[in-house]
């Protein structure tokens, strides 16, 4: 039987590898890399749907109409009003006409991180990680977002911020004096609610990819995976 480590912050592994390798010498480790990447891809594919399905249980709010605007105002690219033509003709000017409220239609809250979800393995350590990381290729920014938005975080409102946002259509009381980012944690979730699936996942990964290396032939039959497990245990 194998041992299988599970952190539920996104790292798999098989930690009873030596007596495997003296088992199977010349194929455990080409086995355990196979068993492991393969629910690492399953993994990383179930962290993208629950964020773009908004959370594992599909739980998550949705968006405030005026978030989307508020994160293109912080990026310096938004403008709240168009420039038109005003006055008689001959005498017209282009002048500025104000929106009186700027609304987003993005509903979906971290959409972008999907995209960001990678699983790496290593193969020093033989273990696979999934998630957010920066050595698979994702930028700091990704990554600290996503660490930002799994705990939740307050943002708290400057005089200048108040400003920017009524010029937004977005007054907020005085009393009001930060702005609340509720927790949206993906990764835990998913590994709480895959664990079991996820041990004989593996275990059976790792056994077909052995006997296929055994006998040069993929196992169609789930009594000849039964055999080898059997003989092994």
């Amino acid at each position: 039987m194998l041992e299988i480590h599970l952190d539920e912050r996104g790292e798999l592994a098989i930690e009873n590898i030596s007596a495997l390798l003296k088992a199977f010498p010349q194929y455990a480790e080409r086995a355990t890399a196979s068993a492991l990447k393969s629910e690492g891809y399953r993994l990383k594919g179930l962290i993208q749907e629950a964020i773009r399905g908004g959370g594992v249980d599909g739980g998550w709010d949705e968006l405030n109409p005026h978030t989307g605007v508020l994160a293109r105002a912080k990026r310096g690219s938004v403008k709240n009003y168009r420039m038109v033509w005003k006055g008689r003709k001959g005498s017209k000017k282009r002048v500025r006409q104000y929106k009186e409220v700027m609304l987003s239609k993005k509903k979906a809250p971290l959409s972008k991180l999907a995209g960001a979800v990678r699983y790496e393995y290593d193969e020093d350590m033989q273990m696979v990680n999934i998630g957010f990381m920066q050595s698979a290729g994702v930028s700091d920014s990704m990554v600290r977002l996503a660490r930002m938005h799994a705990k939740g975080y307050e943002t708290r409102i400057t005089p200048r911020m108040r400003k920017m946002l009524f010029a937004l259509g977005f007054p907020v009381k005085k009393s009001t004096t930060t702005l609340k980012t509720p927790a949206r944690p993906v990764i835990e979730p998913i590994f709480e609610q895959e664990k079991d699936n996820i041990m004989g996942n593996i275990e059976r990964k790792f056994f077909r990819s052995l006997n296929r290396y055994l006998s040069g032939r993929a196992v169609k039959k789930e009594s000849d995976l039964n055999v080898l497990t059997k003989e092994y245990h």
